[in-house]
């Protein structure tokens, strides 16, 4: 029987190669579409007016600073 550290970097080594050869591809690409379908929905013209007004008020701040 192999020491502690041994079986553990044989394990790591395992999945490793799994990988690499596409076994757990499959599982991955189900959590990334799960990861997908579940983001935050497009907000449209409220998101594109928010960066407009924090681009506003960030440029306002550099204007005001320079003038102190």
């Amino acid at each position: 029987m192999a020491p502690l550290g041994e079986q553990s970097s044989d394990i790591a080594l395992e999945a490793a190669t799994s990988a690499l050869r596409g076994r757990q591809r499959r599982e991955a690409s189900r959590f990334a579409s799960i990861e997908l379908r579940a983001a935050d929905p497009d907000y449209g013209p409220w998101r594109a007016l928010a960066y407009v007004v924090s681009a506003l008020a960030a440029v306002a701040c550099v204007i005001a600073l320079w003038m102190l």
